[in-house]
């Protein structure tokens, strides 16, 4: 059955076509060597670190060494007492060190085992699933071969083109698309670069209470207009909702509404880099989703970074070299040691 008529904003047969020609190609994981990379690589890529600063790039790089070299090196800490609260993750072997940061800054505050999720890109080897499992002996992985399965019965093709389309060139939609398509029931959902470093209290109390809840963002970043975003919800959508940190529940999701909802965003505003996060928002309007305060911050300034006083830091952007510079050193300075 089509149920895309009743959806707000409808489009016709040309709208969809056109939307469709603006989804991003697909990811390779491995660029060819042609000649827009060559080029790239000698000459964009060279004025892309003298602009940023040489040394911002070798403090990253310096500060992603020293945390795969801390957790190669990590034993697991003692978990607290309790029931595990489970946490999703979309991760892959370039992002398991931080991932499992992550996971121990929460344990360590929440006062709670927390049993990490993770929903694999198709890079975890063997080795990062033994590192994964001598620190959080309870997590779980979601394999690509699962999440494949689960794209079939949920998502398939014929049904839902776009999201399929999009989510192979965009990665930022696998954790709506792929996470999600997981099962029924209520997802903590994490960006690997949100650290916590005081007890999540609110967190727990709307998790506890079965609410739909989110960062606040530290501006509007939807790449399309707020307007649309009501428009599509039917009814208000907060104005600056951050998905590195959002309590979902996975059967509430109806995918037909989802898919027209990329349809509309396309065609209507083109593709952007926020397009996951625009209809995360559509849902948590939707749903009448509730913000955290302002002690979960986005994006940290350096100071507020190095003194961590905030109950969690997403460190988008440019921050990330504070959290390769203070913020994993933190979290291990705080974990719990065994007698």
């Amino acid at each position: 059955m089509n149920r895309i008529a009743p959806f707000p904003l409808p489009l016709s047969a040309a709208d969809v076509a056109a939307a469709a020609a603006r989804i991003p190609a697909p990811k390779r994981r491995r660029p060819p060597l042609t000649p827009g990379r060559i080029v790239y690589l000698l000459w964009h890529y060279p004025r892309q670190v003298a602009r940023d600063g040489a040394v911002w790039h070798w403090h990253l790089w310096r500060g992603r060494k020293g945390m795969a070299e801390a957790v190669a090196g990590l034993t697991a800490p003692p978990a607290p007492a309790g029931a595990a609260l489970p946490v999703h993750y979309l991760t892959g072997k370039r992002y398991l060190p931080l991932t499992l940061m992550s996971a121990l800054s929460l344990q360590t505050q929440a006062g709670r085992p927390v049993q990490p999720v993770l929903c694999d890109d198709g890079s975890l080897g063997a080795d990062d699933l033994a590192t994964l499992h001598r620190i959080f002996p309870g997590a779980t992985v979601i394999p690509k071969a699962a999440v494949a399965a689960n794209l079939e019965t949920h998502l398939p093709e014929d049904r839902f083109p776009f999201l399929r389309k999009i989510r192979l060139g965009y990665i930022h939609l696998r954790k709506l698309t792929d996470i999600q398509t997981a099962g029924p029931g209520w997802r903590l959902v994490l960006d690997s670069d949100v650290f916590f470093f005081r007890p999540p209290t609110q967190l727990l109390e709307f998790i506890a209470a079965g609410e739909w809840c989110f960062m606040e963002d530290c501006m509007q970043s939807y790449g399309a207009p707020l307007e649309t975003l009501a428009t599509l919800a039917g009814a208000p959508v907060h104005p600056q909702i951050n998905v590195g940190l959002c309590h979902v529940r996975a059967e509430m999701i109806d995918w037909d509404f989802v898919e027209h909802c990329a349809r509309v965003l396309l065609f209507r505003h083109g593709f952007s880099y926020y397009l996951e996060q625009a209809l995360m928002a559509v849902l948590m309007g939707r749903f009448g989703a509730k913000a955290l305060g302002s002690d979960y911050l986005v994006y940290p300034t350096p100071e507020q970074a190095r003194r961590a006083e905030h109950t969690a830091l997403h460190y988008v952007d440019r921050s990330q070299l504070t959290m390769m510079r203070y913020g994993w050193r933190q979290v291990l300075a705080g974990l719990p040691k065994r007698a």
